[in-house]
């Protein structure tokens, strides 16, 4: 069979069983499988593959046919245009949390040294990608998961930022408490669990292959995880200082009432390259 073949036949397949992109994640599985960038694949189309080939790419193909998420496949994705390291031990990187980045550097703008904090680091995505574009800036990570920080140390070596994010295991902001930065923190930034249990609209692969540490929160309110890291950003954050949130479709507004009612000024929320509004923030008084 040649590459041209193979790749038709697994868009056809992945097509069947209902992918939203089933060329793409085709293209970027073969690319992967065979050691070429994805571009290369076009220069040949006309190549033989071997038996060895072949079952290595229908191997691939056959895990993302089941929803195993591309990024899992291939150990990595993109954001913020760097390219991170990501498992299943960590939510894959997705294009609307880098507005929580874009909100975090506007409000960093001209602080000297700033120091930050990503609660629920994961990959390190959020933290990593501020401290790769603010390099007077230092952070710390905090996860529940000793795996996924595992993930987000990688990814800090493998962008130059290690030595500037200090990365705790613990429950939000618990672990900062004895921090000489508790009471000083310039930004605290998050995407936390808002996802209630039983949430029809959950792709699938997420449900089944996502972890649901990252994804559900504990009861029926899709906020409580963002509520308590706001209350506790209040003693963590400087007078003025950031507080920026990550929340689900349909929460903003009520999310917004619950930074005024804390007291958080300029409370506004961001919208998303789907007209959603997904980031909530605020200053500490």
């Amino acid at each position: 069979m040649t590459l041209l073949e193979v790749l038709t036949r697994s868009t056809a397949w992945l097509k069947e069983r209902g992918g939203e992109s089933p060329r793409l994640d085709a293209e970027l599985l073969l690319a992967h499988g065979l050691g070429l960038k994805r571009l290369d694949l076009y220069l040949q189309f006309d190549r033989p593959l071997g038996e060895a080939e072949v079952l290595r790419l229908r191997g691939l193909v056959k895990e993302r046919g089941r929803g195993v998420p591309v990024a899992y496949l291939l150990g990595e994705r993109e954001f913020w245009s760097l390219a991170f390291n990501v498992t299943p031990a960590v939510l894959v990187p997705r294009p609307e949390t880098e507005h929580l980045v874009e909100a975090a550097l506007a409000a960093l703008a001209g602080r000297a040294q700033p120091v930050i904090v990503d609660v629920g680091v994961g990959s390190g995505c959020v933290a990593v990608s501020v401290l790769h574009t603010l390099p007077e800036a230092r952070g710390h990570g905090l996860d529940l998961s000793p795996l996924a920080l595992e993930v987000a140390r990688g990814n800090a070596h493998r962008h130059g930022v290690a030595e500037r994010l200090a990365l705790h295991v613990g429950d939000l902001l618990a672990p900062l408490r004895t921090s000489a930065d508790w009471g000083r923190l310039d930004a605290v930034l998050s995407n936390p669990p808002y996802i209630v249990k039983g949430d029809p609209t959950v792709e699938a692969g997420v449900a089944a292959h996502e972890p649901a540490l990252a994804l559900y929160v504990a009861g029926a309110d899709p906020l409580e995880p963002a509520t308590r890291i706001a209350e506790q950003a209040l003693e963590a954050l400087r007078p003025g200082g950031f507080l920026a949130l990550e929340v689900g479709a349909g929460s903003a507004p009520e999310a917004c009432r619950r930074l005024a009612l804390l007291g958080y000024q300029e409370v506004r929320s961001i919208r998303d390259l789907s007209q959603i509004e997904r980031i909530v923030t605020g200053l500490k008084p």
